[in-house]
């Protein structure tokens, strides 16, 4: 007898500890290593090796089998052959575009101009935040307004990061059938309660705190993991945060992200394209977290979204790149324990040089 996982479950190990996680449903369990490499071996005989164990070890056997079966995740199957019949599509598919992502920090009303429409146009770009800073109410509005001339683009998704106003919670939707025929994602900081709604296309989310851009980026929590299988397979071979993403930060720089502090160029006198092709842009594309100190050691590494602009500032590669743990990360792989990043005596150094004492007292 033999166990096959479905293609939609996936196990990753870690130092002290490994995960088992469903991506087609967001299941996500602890598992002890030992499990992870019986798993891990898919032409593994169970049926000879319960005729190997003792009573005790074959009574934990079966109690992971039973795990496995119980909730969905594998099958049994009688023989290697019904086995290898199963198609699984282990890789990551790229994407035919050239870049997929921006982030567009906006401190002006004239910052998202039909140039800069166009070049998101040609660029295919799919998925588009626009992250609004100090603006008044009817700047917002009107950027906000400008979005339908993206209505026969690529872009499938377009997510607004605001400060929460309730008139500008009325306007979306009362409006909500012009604004755009593409799928919103509103993301309303500094709101009296935590909370989401739909309508129709648009979704809502209202988040307490307040979001200070950039500060607040890079923020690793186990609540933020992503169980997206796309997104574990795309980690597995490139930067879960960096790749395929081009940024232009309220300054008009363009950059791989708006918190980085590298620049390509700037918008208005440089294009989206040229900063492309600069020979370092993707410099960071394919790093991925099993070349990240301490996160290679972490099980959920493909599920994180990693962090190049605020790192703990101990680790250069022979490429030159930062490859040092993510400062905003709480988590030690080898105790299984988390705790508060900011308060970390060892990353007090790296919070002085990125200057965040002030922001981390506001938090």
């Amino acid at each position: 007898m033999y166990l096959k996982l479905f293609d939609s479950v996936k196990i990753t190990k870690g130092a002290k500890n490994s995960v088992i996680l469903d991506t087609s449903n967001g299941f996500l369990k602890f598992i002890p290593n030992a499990f992870f490499d019986l798993l891990s071996n898919e032409h593994q005989n169970y049926s000879v090796l319960k005729k190997q164990l003792d009573n005790e070890s074959l009574e934990t056997l079966e109690e992971y089998l039973k795990f496995i079966l119980e909730n969905n995740l594998g099958i049994m199957v009688n023989s290697k052959k019904e086995l290898l019949s199963f198609i699984s599509t282990p890789n990551f598919s790229e994407s035919p575009s050239f870049v997929d992502y921006l982030i567009l920090d906006i401190n002006s009303l004239y910052t998202l101009n039909d140039d800069l429409i166009q070049q998101i146009c040609n660029l295919k770009i799919k998925y588009l935040q626009i992250r609004f800073l100090e603006m008044n109410l009817n700047e917002v509005i009107e950027t906000i307004s400008n979005i339908k001339k993206f209505n026969k683009s690529n872009i499938n998704e377009i997510s607004i990061v605001v400060k929460y106003d309730l008139k500008l919670l009325s306007f979306v939707k009362e409006n909500h059938f012009t604004i755009s025929n593409k799928f919103l994602h509103f993301i309303l900081h500094s709101s009296e309660k935590q909370d989401f709604q739909t309508l129709d296309h648009i979704y809502f989310t209202f988040i307490v705190n307040n979001i200070e851009i950039p500060l607040s980026c890079g923020l690793i929590d186990l609540k933020n993991v992503n169980l997206n299988r796309n997104f574990y397979l795309e980690s597995k071979q490139h930067n879960s945060c960096l790749h395929k993403k081009i940024s232009i930060d309220k300054d008009g720089n363009i950059k791989n992200c708006p918190s980085m502090i590298e620049s390509f160029g700037n918008i208005n006198d440089t294009t989206l394209e040229n900063a492309l092709n600069h020979h370092e842009f993707k410099k960071y594309w394919n790093l991925t977290k099993d070349s990240i100190e301490v996160c290679r050691d972490c099980e959920f590494r493909y599920i994180c979204t990693d962090c190049r602009a605020y790192t703990e500032q101990t680790h250069i590669n022979k490429e030159d790149l930062d490859t040092s743990k993510p400062l905003k990360c709480g988590y030690n792989p080898y105790t299984g324990d988390w705790e508060e990043w900011s308060t970390n005596p060892l990353k007090q150094k790296a919070i002085q040089h990125y200057g965040m004492q002030n922001f981390i007292n506001k938090v």
